[in-house]
Formats: structure tokens, sequence, C-alpha cells
């Protein structure tokens, strides 16, 4: 998928959960939201984006401790208005992240393919 096409849907995805945000919540709705955006911030984690996507997990993890202190002030609305944007940006830090990781991987194949041609070409390297 292309960049700009992910970007996209991140995006469209990140308004209808703002939009879904905006009906009353309950404390199960909240947590739920909660512990939903605190999956995507680990899994963001696991794909290296501290390495790869900086500002897109701080803000990741800035949405994730606002949701945590709007639900410890049982402000549930609020908790999971914070914790549905702290999910679309964990999913935006891993999405970019695999991105990088996977721009890397291309870049180092066509090195190869590029040191194999210049082998196999007629007084080529040994």
């Amino acid at each position: 998928m292309k960049p700009t096409i992910l970007l996209r849907s991140l995006f469209a995805v990140a308004f209808a959960a703002g939009g879904s945000a905006a009906h009353a919540v309950d404390r199960d709705q909240a947590q739920i939201e909660l512990a939903q955006a605190a999956t995507a911030v680990q899994a963001a984690e696991r794909d290296d984006a501290a390495r790869y996507a900086t500002s897109e997990l701080d803000e990741a993890h800035a949405m994730l401790d606002g949701a945590r202190r709007a639900a410890d002030a049982g402000a549930w609305r609020d908790a999971a208005l914070y914790s549905e944007r702290a999910k679309v940006s964990g999913d935006l830090a891993s999405a970019r992240s695999r991105q990088k990781r996977a721009e890397a991987a291309a870049d180092e194949i066509q090195r190869s393919i590029d040191a194999l041609r210049m082998q196999a070409m007629p007084g080529g390297a040994p």
C-alpha cells in the first residue's frame, strides 16, 4: 500500500473514531478503549517505532497518558476520546515503522542486486 493511501486511511479512521467519542461513554466503554489504545502503543513499540516513527510514537504516548488521567478522574468521554486518538497514533507509528523497515530492506536487496550485476559483467569484481 502506498504511504499516502495508508495515511489517508488512518486519518479517515481517526476522523471516524473522533466522531464516535462524541456520544455518551460509560466506564466500561472507556476502559475497553483504553485497553485497545495501550495495545496499539505497545505494538508500535514492538515495531521499533521509537527508531523509525518517533514523533508518532510520542504523540501516541501523550494521548495514552491523557486517557489514563481522564479515566482516573472519571471523565469517561474524555478518556475514550484520548484513547481513540492514542490508538490511531499508535497504529500510524506502527505503519510508518514497518514502512521504513521495508524501505531499508528493499534498499539492501537493490544493493545486493547491483553488486551481483557488477560481478557478472565481464571484467567485473571477483
